[in-house]
């Protein structure tokens, strides 16, 4: 009766500490994600800058001086998204971070403000986009 007892209570500590040891996985993941978005970010705006750069600095003078204006908001686009993905960045350590201390606390409580504040960004970006290639 004692052998399956402690057997039973071996057995529990074995769950929790994998259960444990997922939730602290599960937190790497999402700041890797997050890592990798961030990066996504800020190369494209990167590339809309540079190739921006590039087509205002172009031998044909004529496509430049038409385009002039629209290039100039494409790198003010490019230089949004890097700060995005750079802000994207912080806010996951900093995320990291938090959920870190709360699985340890064990008082982790999902809080959807962020991902919330994330997608209107995101959203704003987007359509800051789709207003600049369909009058531009």
């Amino acid at each position: 009766m004692q052998d399956s007892t402690v057997e039973a209570h071996k057995a529990v500590a074995e769950h929790t500490r994998l259960t444990h040891l997922s939730e602290h996985l599960a937190n790497e993941r999402t700041y890797l994600a997050y890592m990798r978005t961030s990066v996504s970010l800020m190369s494209f705006g990167i590339a809309i800058n540079r190739f921006s750069m590039y087509l205002r600095q172009s031998h044909d003078a004529a496509i430049s001086e038409r385009l002039g204006g629209k290039l100039g908001s494409s790198e003010q686009l490019g230089i949004g998204m890097v700060f995005l993905g750079l802000a994207l960045l912080i806010w996951a350590a900093v995320h990291y971070d938090m959920v870190l201390r709360r699985i340890e606390e064990q008082d982790f409580r999902a809080r959807p403000r962020p991902i919330y504040i994330l997608t209107a960004l995101v959203v704003i970006f987007g359509i800051s986009s789709v207003v600049w290639l369909f009058l531009g």
